[in-house]
């Protein structure tokens, strides 16, 4: 009953996460590289510091030889790009994080310990610890070919640890609580290779701008050790390993406008759809009839020693509604987001049986998850003077309604017999709005600087000095400069 309930839990705490790198509008670059305008009006309005890294939008960028840009958004991370011609081909590369920052370092001395207890002194390399920092470090890397109205980019994301430890025999720890080892290997992250392609040109005179995305995420966690002999246990032991593969696809409209008047103003309809998809290859420890411990797989998670076999497979379909208007110095635009998500998942408990390593099944859970994640976004551009732009945006979230249906099998267990349950779970999202302002600013014709302000990091109170959510409190700012 224990499990039934975490599985509950964990099916609603997820939900709002299960798409978070194919969210509507997922053509701009993995990760934070995003430039102030574009979160000032909550995406409705891009800059080139957007549009020169995407597929479907890059022909938007207009310099003779070269385009540059740089953010200092963080004061942690580094953010560049950079865009060219080569003939008739456009080539964008964009990085995105923290280099080498964060990488856990294993420091080691040698020294003599005492040497599994047993009274002798061996000099071996003794670590202070094993263990990760919790920070992670994190590298984006994008490259975009543009040719023949269309463009091709590559992603490359790293963010997480791998350690595996080059000595035969050392000690973790500290004197008199030391652990003794052969070997250590351990990982935490993930690893995101990106596929995007997207048309570059409207394939109608109203629109449509078709895209897909596919993103291969492999998720680490795994830790295995081999201790010296005489310390607990006899060979290699596999005491975490999490990991999965998560396929997702994107496909997308690109936008079909089927109103327009003699006003500027314009209606469209869009239209995404996203499959993402889990599989699950791991590996468990037992002990054999000698005390030996042996590796083996299994389609599922050992959780710290907490075996399951596990199936995953979600659908987000996401209609929209947008219009914009324009008229002299004032440009508006709104677009409404309707989301529906749709997940099922699987777990069965698994056990050891005996010490053959065989595995035996125990209770399954099932769920079936539908949610329906409505938000609404408004923006404006209001042009001060020729060189002052100023950038606003709201957006407002209505919170998911949910209904998820979980479905146990219980597994005979002594002398009680098997019986099945079934949970429903039905939520109501809180009811969020954010607002958003920012500027921009073209000293020149091949000059310009993007900042936030502070509005909208803690309220939507709008102060003009506040040091930390004031009108004038730039928290980031980004240069861009094209020849």
């Amino acid at each position: 009953m224990k499990k039934l309930f975490v599985f509950a839990a964990l099916i609603l705490i997820s939900a709002a996460a299960v798409f978070a790198q194919v969210s509507s509008g997922s053509l701009g670059m993995p990760g934070s590289l995003a430039s102030p305008q574009f979160i000032a009006t909550q995406g409705r309005f891009r800059s080139a510091a957007d549009n020169f890294i995407r597929p479907d939008y890059y022909t938007a960028v207009t310099f003779d030889k070269f385009f540059a840009m740089t953010s200092f958004a963080a004061a942690l991370r580094a953010q560049l790009g950079y865009a060219g011609k080569i003939g008739n081909l456009y080539i964008g590369a964009a990085y995105g994080g923290s280099f080498w920052a964060n990488y856990t370092t294993f420091n080691y001395e040698e020294t003599n310990v005492d040497w599994l207890g047993t009274g002798i002194d061996k000099k071996v390399p003794v670590y202070d610890n094993i263990t990760f920092n919790n920070a992670n470090p994190e590298n984006r890397i994008a490259v975009l070919l543009g040719a023949a109205d269309m463009g091709f980019r590559f992603t490359f994301s790293s963010v997480g640890h791998e350690y595996k430890s080059v000595n035969d025999e050392f000690a973790a720890g500290t004197a008199g609580n030391y652990t003794f080892y052969k070997s250590y290997e351990a990982e935490r992250g993930i690893i995101s290779p990106q596929i995007a392609w997207a048309m570059a040109k409207d394939l109608t005179e109203n629109g449509i701008r078709p895209y897909a995305l596919l993103d291969l995420d492999f998720v680490r966690s795994y830790t295995k050790a081999e201790s010296a002999a005489g310390t607990g246990f006899n060979g290699v032991a596999v005491t975490n390993s999490q990991n999965h593969f998560d396929p997702k696809l994107t496909l997308g409209l690109g936008g079909y406008t089927f109103y327009k008047n003699d006003s500027n103003f314009r209606l469209l309809a869009d239209f995404e759809y996203a499959l993402a998809l889990k599989f699950y290859e791991n590996e468990y420890s037992y002990t054999d009839g000698g005390g030996n411990y042996k590796i083996s797989k299994i389609k599922g998670k050992n959780a710290n020693g907490a075996l399951s076999e596990d199936a995953y497979n979600g659908h987000r379909i996401t209609p929209a509604l947008a219009g914009q208007w324009g008229g002299g110095p004032l440009a508006l635009r709104f677009r409404l987001n309707l989301p529906v998500i749709l997940y099922g998942e699987e777990s069965t408990s698994m056990s050891v049986k005996n010490n053959s390593g065989d595995l035996e099944n125990g209770d399954k859970s099932s769920a079936f998850f539908i949610g329906f994640a409505p938000n609404l976004v408004l923006a404006a551009q209001w042009k001060i003077v020729s060189k002052l732009t100023l950038n606003i945006g709201g957006n407002i979230s209505l919170g998911t309604v949910s209904r998820a249906a979980i479905d146990t099998d219980h597994k005979a267990t002594g002398g009680a017999a098997a019986y099945s349950t079934q949970q429903i779970k039905e939520a109501y999202g809180t009811t969020t709005n954010q607002l958003t302002i920012g500027f921009t600013f073209l000293p020149t014709d091949n000059l310009t600087f993007e900042v936030s302000t502070g509005i909208g990091a803690n309220n939507n109170n709008i102060n003009v000095f506040d040091t930390a959510s004031g009108l004038l409190n730039f928290t980031s700012l980004l240069v861009g400069v094209k020849f």
